[in-house]
């Protein structure tokens, strides 16, 4: 699949009037939250009137309605404010957190593997001098709210990082980028969105491919860390570590990080 640099020029957006695109990260499975949020309250309204509609004929019924259309619409409703929560709290602080435990020297090639609006770009961006992050993605509005190219511009304008960030539209499977050219790949909640399942093994070995030797590996993702790192060894790559994060998150969100070794 052919890929393409993005233009930085600057334009009109809801942000800034310099900047394009809009300044924010956006969140995670607008549409799974937004479909859930009106699932919730719809549970509750239906509980309520099946429950006044029944109170006079059917009195048990009336109770039951009333107990498990409320239950229901809250149960679903906490976990649509779970999701909103990881995405909007949970994702920027276990990926601050990835990137300060990295080691940086301020000349680090990086690649963001599907960047959308630029988290781990930004953030890695800020902890670099002559180096610059190369962030890749096809940028689906149905994984993250307003996802664009235009909107990552925007970010790393508003962090002054724009002279560092190159936005490329491309595949994952066949990054552009040359062997051994990347010094940290990253990648925040994206992964299991980049490719089918069966294709996972052929991501990592693109991903092992484009990295240098002693080169670093931080993914953040919701679940499949047992998955990521099981591909990791098998292509390779040592100092393998999986941490999974009960409480930060909805559902947990998994930490994998990895090096590449040096030959011989």
């Amino acid at each position: 699949m052919p890929t393409e640099p993005l233009p930085q020029g600057s334009g009109q957006g809801s942000g800034p009037a310099h900047l394009t695109g809009r300044v924010g990260y956006g969140i995670d499975e607008p549409r799974t939250i937004a479909e859930l949020s009106i699932a919730g309250v719809l549970a509750v309204v239906t509980g309520f009137v099946l429950s006044a509609y029944t109170a006079n004929t059917n009195h048990s019924a009336a109770e039951v309605a009333l107990l498990a259309g409320p239950g229901v619409g809250f149960l679903i409703l906490v976990v649509t404010v779970g999701l909103y929560w990881s995405s909007r709290a949970g994702k920027p602080r276990e990926m601050a957190k990835i990137i300060e435990n990295l080691p940086w020297g301020g000349g680090e090639i990086v690649l963001d593997l599907g960047c959308a609006r630029g988290l781990a770009t930004i953030l890695s961006a800020q902890k670099l001098g002559s180096g610059f992050v190369v962030a890749v993605d096809m940028w689906s509005r149905a994984r993250v709210s307003g996802n664009d190219p235009q909107s990552l511009i925007a970010n790393a304008e508003a962090s002054t990082v724009e002279d560092r960030v190159t936005p490329v539209k491309g595949s994952s499977l066949t990054l552009p980028l040359a062997s051994g050219s990347v010094d940290v790949i990253l990648s925040g909640v994206a992964l299991h969105h980049l490719v089918p399942r069966k294709q996972r093994e052929a991501l990592f070995v693109e991903m092992s491919r484009v990295l240098k030797e002693g080169g670093r590996v931080g993914i953040l993702d919701a679940g499949n860390g047992f998955e990521y790192s099981y591909f990791m060894d098998k292509i390779g790559l040592r100092d393998i570590q999986m941490h999974r994060l009960r409480f930060s998150s909805f559902p947990p969100f998994h930490v994998v990080v990895a090096r590449k070794p040096y030959a011989g």
